[in-house]
């Protein structure tokens, strides 16, 4: 049997490839947002991005990301980033829910048995 990959590896891996597409940026473009990616990527690593100080600090580079007017040569590269650290919050968000859903039943469920 195969087993499914948990979905906080899942949420760490888009994370990390989301670090990985911001560093193919040229330094200037993330000039303004240098401190809130570098709090992502500490989170990354300390496998911490299903919080919300992830989604934040994300939703931070974004805003500042979507401001920039790049120059062709990496347009494509540009939209990777976004594209995949939008991924990356969306993921983090959609997990934390689940838990908080999975959270709340399991409390009920025991509130249930209690009586």
């Amino acid at each position: 049997m195969f087993q499914q990959p948990n979905r906080i590896d899942t949420v760490n891996t888009m994370a990390r490839v989301a670090i990985d597409a911001l560093d193919t940026l040229p330094a200037d473009a993330l000039r303004g947002a240098k401190f809130d990616r570098e709090f992502c990527e500490r989170l990354v690593i300390k496998g911490e991005v299903v919080g919300e100080d992830f989604r934040e600090a994300g939703a931070q580079v974004l805003r500042h990301l979507a401001r920039i007017e790049p120059e062709e040569r990496f347009v494509r590269e540009l939209d990777s980033a976004i594209r995949r650290l939008r991924d990356a919050i969306n993921g983090s968000y959609s997990t934390a829910v689940a838990f908080g859903a999975a959270r709340a039943i399991g409390t009920q469920r025991a509130a249930l048995t209690c009586h």
